[in-house]
């Protein structure tokens, strides 16, 4: 006789006569290893590091993400799927955005929440709409925070700070678990070039600015930032760890190819480079940090073709922890509204981000002259 092993099956929820495929979320998910990691920095962002954040904001972001998406995927493919993707957007917006007033220990205060879901919104339509070719183009997170941040402005919200405070022991305990966790998540997903190659210029061009005298105000500092400190609050910054190690690591929207992901870092850093060397303000350079993954995601496809050209590897397979082919080149017809909506995101981001190097006003808030009161 002949041993028949049968698959077990998949878990149903059953609904009158329907049942519905439920979709568990798996242990080996790098999604679920990035959300272990962003959860703990939000615990110590709530316990020892003063994050002008409340519980609240933060729960009611990640459940709408997270009934949002787990909605749309049930309307459209008709399973009940965990919503590991939609856990990660509505948790990494909460940990990057601010409303203006929220102060450390108001733990359940929902102030400003309407901003958070707002980006929410704009991260969840971008994720579901735009899409040429089928594939992701942008980090759902990274628009949701770019559009806001620009759109509604400084009066209202601001990002998490470049400066978590001395390197004592909670910022030091901050660092370990940014560090433990990029090796733990970048493996996972074979980036830790990625992000070496965005790493590596960047810190040489912010120490070209440094030293050229480029300086910017800050509200945790009275005088003008500049100098080493100019350096060291923007190179060492928790913030931009997280966004190199964390945001632009996303599988589904970097390239696949691994010559085209060191190009990508590479040219995300110069671009963020390029929009940081004109700002005057802490808010500047933070937003012209996120718009360089939102410019540089655009042009995805140019790092690939560059990176089969280089290489000589026309169709090659996806690196290994990539989860989305490379798609088949498209029909222009097919791409047109998705296209022309990357071009709009795009210019947004870009002429956004070059108005605040003229905004006198965000300077007056960064040196607490003007706004309302306790604003950021």
């Amino acid at each position: 006789m002949t041993a028949v092993t049968t698959a077990p099956r998949a878990p149903q929820l059953a609904i009158g006569d329907r049942r519905i495929p439920v979709i568990l979320p798996k242990l080996g998910d790098p999604r679920l290893k990035l959300s272990a990691v962003i959860v703990t920095l939000q615990v110590l962002g709530q316990t020892v590091l003063d994050f002008k954040l409340s519980i609240a904001q933060i729960l009611v972001t990640i459940g709408f993400c997270a009934v949002v998406d787990t909605s749309v995927t049930l309307w459209r493919q008709g399973v009940l799927a965990w919503p590991a993707s939609a856990l990660l957007t509505g948790n990494s917006l909460a940990f990057i955005l601010r409303a203006s007033g929220t102060k450390h220990g108001d733990w359940w205060t929902l102030h400003g929440i309407e901003f958070f879901l707002l980006a929410a919104s704009v991260a969840l339509l971008v994720k579901y709409f735009v899409r040429p070719g089928g594939r992701h183009r942008f980090n759902p997170s990274n628009v949701g925070l770019v559009w806001v941040l620009l759109v509604i402005g400084p009066v209202h919200v601001f990002p998490q700070y470049l400066y978590w405070g001395p390197l004592d022991a909670p910022v030091i305990a901050a660092l370990v678990v940014i560090a433990l966790g990029a090796v733990w998540v970048l493996r996972a997903v074979r980036m830790l070039p990625m992000a070496l190659s965005f790493l590596v210029p960047f810190t040489l061009l912010i120490a070209a600015f440094a030293a050229s005298g480029r300086s910017f105000v800050a509200i945790w500092d009275a005088d003008p930032i500049r100098g080493g400190e100019y350096w060291l609050h923007i190179c060492t910054s928790p913030e931009l760890l997280i966004f190199v190690c964390f945001m632009m690591s996303d599988p589904a929207t970097a390239p696949k190819l691994p010559v085209a992901r060191m190009i990508y870092g590479a040219g995300t850093a110069v671009v963020a480079a390029g929009l940081i060397f004109f700002q005057p303000t802490e808010y500047g350079i933070k937003v012209a940090i996120l718009a360089s993954l939102t410019i540089a995601c655009a042009i995805v496809p140019l790092f690939e073709a560059l990176a089969r050209r280089r290489k000589g590897e026309e169709g090659s397979p996806p690196a290994e922890g990539a989860d989305v082919p490379l798609p088949a080149r498209p029909r222009p017809a097919a791409l047109a509204p998705a296209s022309l909506a990357v071009v709009l995101i795009v210019l947004t981001a870009f002429v956004g981000t070059a108005t605040l190097t003229a905004n006198d006003d965000l300077v007056l808030i960064e040196r607490g002259l003007t706004g309302p009161r306790n604003a950021q």
